[in-house]
C-alpha cells in the first residue's frame, strides 16, 4: 500500500508540474503569438476570460504541488551530499512559478503584464525541471 501510495503521490507531481510548465509555454509560444492578430480590447478580453477559466485550476495545481512535493521530500529515506541546497532553490523558484500562475489570474492584471510575468515563471520552471533531473541523478 505504501508503494501505490508513493506512486500516486509522485503521478500527482508530475503531472500537475506538466500542466503548470505546459499551460505556461503553450500561453508564451501559440496564444500571445495568435491573440497578436486580434485588436486591443479584443485581446484584453480573451486574457481576462482565459484568466477567468485558469483560476480554480491554478489554484488546484498549486496545492497538489506543494502537497506532493512536501509528501515526496518527507518520506524520502536518505539525502546526498548538496541536496538541500539544491532542493531548496527548487522550492523558492517553485513558489515564484506558483505565485505568478495565481497571480494571473487575477482580473484587471493586463495582457501584457501577464506575458511578461508568464516569460520569468516559464523561465523558473525549465531551471526547476533541471534541478530536478540533478537531485534525482545524485539521489541515487
Amino acid at each position: 500500500m505504501d508503494a501505490l501510495l508513493g506512486i500516486l503521490i509522485r503521478w500527482i507531481h508530475i503531472v500537475s508540474m506538466a500542466t503548470a510548465l505546459g499551460g505556461t509555454v503553450y500561453t508564451l509560444l501559440i496564444l500571445r503569438p495568435a491573440s497578436a492578430v486580434l485588436k486591443p480590447d479584443d485581446r484584453a478580453a480573451l486574457s481576462e476570460a482565459a484568466a477567468v477559466r485558469l483560476r480554480p485550476w491554478a489554484i488546484v495545481i498549486a496545492l497538489a504541488l506543494l502537497g506532493s512535493g512536501f509528501y515526496n521530500f518527507f518520506t524520502k529515506a536518505a539525502f546526498p551530499p548538496g541536496y538541500h541546497m539544491w532542493f531548496g532553490i527548487k522550492v523558492l523558484l517553485a513558489l515564484h512559478v506558483l505565485a505568478v500562475l495565481v497571480m494571473n489570474t487575477l482580473p484587471g492584471r493586463g495582457a501584457a503584464k501577464r506575458m511578461r510575468t508568464a516569460t520569468g515563471a516559464a523561465v523558473s520552471a525549465l531551471v526547476i525541471v533541471a534541478i530536478s533531473g540533478y537531485l534525482r541523478w545524485i539521489s541515487k
